[in-house]
Order: structure tokens, then C-alpha cells, then sequence
């Protein structure tokens, strides 16, 4: 009697299983792939013979047999675990999130998929996501100080500063030798504005774990000017210590400049800068001038009225989003912080969501994070869903008759599209700032952004250049309205300025907006201390003080500098 098609290929599974202990990996996969044709319809079979593709590091045919074995069982949760891990193992993460929330969907039990997901929300999804994974995971592991050390920072991310310093404490309690606990608790502190508590935290990080260069910096930061001399010395060693890793040097070297800004030592200043910026572009590279115009090309290229024309009708109606936009330290977090002062506006801080929203946008040719080409392949009904997911983020923790939601994510000027698609009624905010001063405050500041062009002074001016092309572009190709908000006018004239944006919001006065520096609330961004302050004149002009190093900055900007 001829033996079925489901004996041969189990037969044949079995070679495969010799082949593989014998290490002949070839061989083992001509088995599975014979084992696949003779039962096409074995999910078990098309899964089995992906893990040993992945097995022998094939992993493009490993996961075309994984999203075969899920099309033929499409609740086989294990298969969508394997897509998902094999998408982010190949540096796909943006496609792993749906696979991975797929299988976490069908198996919540799964620890592994549950883990991963985890991870994966936590480095590029949404962090709203994240802390349900993170906190399944706690009460599976009760006192593991390294899901403690993510669930904190989750609640962070979540302006839930004051939650994450009480999880770090109690978990100090149980592991006060955890100098990683001691550190995250210390930035904790510092978001929500205590800098003794802050201060003591990042000296126990250090004396735990001597010469860590992050609670270094971490103490360098808080005193500036006055950081004691020891402290200087340690940072000044650990710049010029060719051994250690250019990522330590640069965290500490812009901590250590403005220590030397703050005493009036601009020479020395720079020069650690100069050096931090070194050691940053030896650790990421080099900025792409070149490549980050093209992209913005390409951006211009795809927003443009007739894109507007054919989306009319498709976006949310809601008028309470806020957009403020600029470039970094050009003001932002200090008009936000004046403006969530007011009872009916919400401050959402710097919120990840537009360009998480754009790197998730479905395509029909299958090309993922292609932005903003992506736009040309979607369909504008996907747009509905991207707005109500963006206000969920965004509204999290308003309070219910909020009247306008900020969002001061500075970068958000690059996306200021795919907002006017989603919000046709929000508003914009642009902030702008004498461009040397912006140059000096980033070139000092530990900014890690992507185009790498804030480790250099001319990488700055370009980007300037860049930011005020494409916000002019939006304010011809957009219906929404954007204020131009000026920082030197509103130190000259905070209240003023202050009634002149509530005008723009639509919102009555408050004098509580002049006492926006009394607020407790957390704040992330560098300029956490200054905004704890009132408005001062002192940054304007800054510039001066390293007007002969900047050189570099000027021959971008042209003739009139303060323009740009």
C-alpha cells in the first residue's frame, strides 16, 4: 500500500531532523521545503521550516514560510510571534509592533511574546501601549529591578514623573546597592523639579558605581556654575580619556561646557563642546546635509494644495489641538508652559505620536517607513483612525473641559502635513529665536537628533535654513493658522505676548499664565530649571559671548543671520 502525503513528509521531516544534527543545513531544508510541497496545506510544516531557515540565518525565506503558516491558521499566535521577531531582528521594528500585538492578542499567557512586545512598545510604539505590557510583566516578576527600571521610565515617558520616583523608591528600599535605580530615580526627581532630592540620588549612583559617567553629568547639570571642583576635575578626566566611549565623553563634555558657560569661562566652554560634538559624530557619524535636504524635497514635494484639495473632509474636526513648533530651545517648553498655566488648556509636553503615526501609516506597495512617500500610496481613509488614535494620546490625562491640547514636540514642524490632514481645524504655533542663540544652546546640548546636524555649526545652520523653508511652505500650502511667536518679545514683554497667543487659541486672559514658573508640573526637556523661573531677558544675545567660533554658522545663515 503507497504511503499518504502526510507519512512522506513526516518521513522526510525526520531526514530533516538527521541532516540538521549532522550540521548539514542544506540538506535539512531540501527535506522540510520536499515536506511543505507534499502537504501545502500544514501550517506546523511551513512554521517548522521557517525557524530552520532563521536557524541557518536565512531569514528573508524564513519569514515568507512564517506569514505562510499564519495565512493557512491565521490564530497560530506562535507564527505571528516568529514574523514579528524576525522583522525585528532585521531592523524592521515599525513592521514587528502588528505581528507581535497580533500574537499577544491570541496568547496574553505567552511570557516571551509578551517580553518582546514589551520592548518593542517601549523603543518605537506607543507608551500608552507599553505600560500595560510592563506592568503584566512586574506582577510576573515581582521585584526584578530591571522591568522596574522600564516601567519607571514608561511612566516618565507618560509625564507620570511622580509615579515612576515612587516605584523607584520603593524598589530602593529592596535594592539600595542598584546604582542603576539610584540613577533613575535621580532623573525622576529632577523632572519633577527637586533638585536636593535629585542631587543626592546622582551622589549615590556615583559613589556605587565610581566614575559612571551618567550620574556625572547628571550632577554637572544641576549646579553649572557652581558644581564643585571635584566634580569638574572627574568630568574633565573622563573627556580626555581616549579609552573610554565617545558616548560617556559627549554626555559629559556638554554638562561640562556649561559648567564653564555658567562661570563666564566661554573659552573653555567651547572647547568642551567642541569635544563632546567630536566624540558624538566619531559614536553616530557624520551629519548628511545632502540627504536631509532631499527628504525635505521630497516632503514639499507631496504636501502640496492638491493633496489638501483632494483630503478636504477627511480630517477630525476637532479644534483643541495645539501645535508648537520650532526649533529646539528656540522657546517652546516656555510658551507651552505659560500657555498650560491657563485652566482650559492641557500641556501634553512633547508628545512622540505624529511621527509614530506617520512611520504606521498602511501602504498598498508594501514600502513601510518610506516617509513622505508613503502618503503617495495610502489612502486618505486611514487618516480618521490616525487623528482619534493621536487624540487619545494627547488627551490622556486632560482634564475633561480642556478647550486646546498642546503638543511642543519642536520637530513636529517636519509633519506639519500630515497634522493639516488629520486636524484641518488644529492650530500652529511657531516659535522663533535669533538663530545664533538657538545654535549656541544646541551645540552645548546633549540633542541627539537624527539628522546629526546639531554636532556641528554648520550642520545647526543648515538645519535652520531647512526649519524656515518648510514652515514657509506650510504657510502656503496649509489652511491652518500659525502665529509666529518671537522669544526676545516675549521676554521683553511676556504679558503681551502671553495675550496675544490666548487671542490666537481663542481663549480669554488669565494672569495665571504669568505664574506658569509656580506650576508643579513635571518637565523633561533640557530647559527644565529655566522654565522654573520667570521670564528673563539674560539668554538674549548669548551668541556674543562665542562670536569669534562661530564662523562655521554664519557663512550658512548669510548676510542677515538674525533672520533666518
Amino acid at each position: 500500500m503507497k504511503p499518504s502525503a502526510t507519512a512522506v513528509a513526516d518521513q522526510e521531516k525526520q531526514q530533516a531532523h538527521a541532516a540538521l544534527r549532522a550540521g548539514r543545513g542544506d540538506l535539512a531544508i531540501r527535506h522540510m521545503q520536499r515536506a511543505c510541497e507534499l502537504v501545502p496545506g500544514s501550517s506546523a510544516l511551513r512554521f517548522e521550516t521557517g525557524c530552520l531557515l532563521a536557524h541557518v540565518g536565512r531569514a528573508t525565506e524564513a519569514l515568507d514560510h512564517f506569514q505562510a503558516s499564519v495565512e493557512l491558521q491565521p490564530d497560530f499566535a506562535e507564527g505571528w510571534h516568529f514574523i514579528g521577531l524576525t522583522l525585528a531582528r532585521a531592523g524592521r521594528a515599525a513592521e514587528a509592533l502588528a505581528p507581535l500585538r497580533r500574537a499577544h492578542g491570541l496568547d496574553p499567557g505567552n511570557i516571551r511574546v509578551l517580553e518582546r512586545l514589551a520592548q518593542l512598545e517601549f523603543d518605537i510604539g506607543d507608551p500608552a501601549d507599553a505600560l500595560p505590557l510592563w506592568r503584566a510583566l512586574a506582577a510576573n516578576r515581582p521585584g526584578d529591578p530591571a522591568i522596574e527600571l522600564k516601567l519607571g521610565e514608561v511612566l516618565a515617558r507618560l509625564d507620570q514623573a511622580e509615579a515612576a520616583s515612587a516605584l523607584y523608591a520603593k524598589a530602593l528600599e529592596r535594592e539600595p546597592a542598584s546604582a542603576e535605580l539610584w540613577m533613575a530615580f535621580a532623573q525622576a526627581e529632577e523632572i519633577c523639579g527637586r533638585r536636593d532630592g535629585a542631587e543626592t540620588a546622582y551622589e549615590r549612583a556615583l559613589s556605587l558605581r565610581p566614575g559612571w559617567a551618567f550620574p556625572l553629568a547628571g550632577l554637572l547639570g544641576l549646579r553649572r556654575g557652581q558644581a564643585p571642583e571635584p566634580r569638574i576635575a572627574e568630568a574633565q578626566a573622563v573627556l580626555a580619556d581616549p579609552a573610554r566611549p565617545d558616548d560617556e565623553r559627549a554626555l559629559v563634555g556638554y554638562e561640562l561646557g556649561k559648567v564653564y558657560d555658567g562661570r563666564g569661562d566661554y573659552p573653555q566652554a567651547m572647547q568642551a563642546w567642541h569635544a563632546a560634538n567630536a566624540a558624538r559624530r566619531r559614536a553616530q557619524g557624520e551629519p548628511d546635509v545632502e540627504d536631509l535636504a532631499r527628504r525635505v524635497d521630497a516632503s514639499l514635494a507631496v504636501f502640496d494644495r492638491a493633496l489638501f484639495e483632494r483630503a478636504a473632509g477627511t480630517g477630525n474636526p476637532d479644534e483643541r489641538p495645539v501645535f508648537i513648533v520650532g526649533m529646539p530651545r528656540s522657546g517652546t517648553t516656555l510658551l507651552e508652559q505659560m500657555l498650560a498655566a491657563h485652566p482650559r488648556v492641557h500641556g501634553a509636553g512633547e508628545l512622540p505620536d505624529v511621527s509614530l503615526i506617520a512611520r504606521a501609516l498602511p501602504s498598498r506597495r508594501g514600502r513601510p517607513q518610506q516617509w513622505p512617500h508613503i502618503l503617495e500610496d495610502i489612502t486618505l481613509e486611514s487618516v480618521p483612525a490616525a487623528a482619534q488614535r493621536y487624540l487619545a494620546a494627547a488627551l490622556r490625562q486632560a482634564p475633561a473641559d480642556t478647550a486646546r491640547v498642546i503638543d511642543k514636540y519642536p520637530m513636529n514642524y517636519y509633519l506639519l502635513g500630515l497634522v493639516a490632514l488629520m486636524f484641518p481645524k488644529a492650530r500652529v504655533i511657531w516659535c522663533r529665536r535669533d538663530p545664533r542663540d538657538v545654535a549656541i544652546s544646541i551645540y552645548g546640548e546633549n540633542f541627539a537628533l537624527a539628522e546629526r546636524l546639531a554636532t556641528r555649526l554648520d550642520g545647526i545652520g543648515h538645519l535652520v535654513r531647512l526649519q524656515s523653508r518648510m514652515m514657509r511652505h506650510w504657510q502656503s500650502v496649509l489652511s491652518l493658522p500659525i502665529l509666529e511667536v518671537h522669544y526676545e518679545e516675549v521676554a521683553a514683554d511676556t504679558e503681551a505676548q502671553a495675550r496675544r497667543a490666548l487671542d490666537f487659541l481663542g481663549l480669554d486672559w488669565d494672569p495665571a499664565c504669568l505664574d506658569f514658573h509656580r506650576s508643579e508640573r513635571g518637565v523633561q526637556t533640557p530647559s527644565r530649571w529655566q522654565v522654573r523661573q520667570p521670564v528673563h531677558t539674560r539668554s538674549i544675545g548669548r551668541w556674543r559671548h562665542y562670536a569669534s567660533e562661530l564662523g562655521p554658522l554664519l557663512d550658512v545663515l548669510g548676510d542677515a543671520p538674525g533672520d533666518a
